[in-house]
């Protein structure tokens, strides 16, 4: 009688987790959440980083064309620098002549003579640095004027 006090039936055996078991499901459990996470916190820091190079990149060309326009209104000066904005974007910038060199001559048909032209082509280098926040970002480009 004192064996059958200590015995357990088939179905009383079979009725839970052991601690072990719920331990390692656990474990397993948040190895999987923190491979989830480091994955969707990538994916946001690419996302943010994506959105301020588009950003940048979106306001390049308009900025230049800007710079470009000054450059060749001014005939004179060998340094120019300037500043501005455009939407959230800061920038200033600074050209420097390179090269300068008169127009090679040209054959005038109603004189029949070689013409040596008054103009004067200048090969600009422009620095410009584009400031979105905290973020800054350089650039360099070559600029011609007449």
């Amino acid at each position: 009688m004192s064996t059958a006090l200590w015995q357990r039936s088939p179905q009383q055996t079979n009725k839970g987790f052991t601690l072990i078991e719920v331990l390692v499901a656990s474990f397993i459990l948040f190895l999987v959440i923190s491979a989830v996470t480091m994955v969707y916190r990538g994916a946001l820091l690419s996302s943010f980083k994506a959105e301020r190079v588009l950003t940048f990149s979106a306001f390049v060309a308009p900025i230049a064309e800007q710079i470009s326009m000054e450059i060749k209104a001014e005939k004179k000066e060998e340094q120019l620098q300037g500043s501005g904005t455009m939407g959230q974007l800061s920038f200033t910038w600074h050209a420097s002549v390179n090269q300068q060199s008169k127009a090679p001559e040209q054959f005038n048909a109603g004189s029949g003579q070689m013409d040596s032209g008054n103009k004067t082509f200048k090969l600009w280098q422009v620095t410009m640095q584009l400031q979105l926040k905290n973020a800054v970002r350089n650039y360099q480009f070559n600029e011609i004027s007449w």
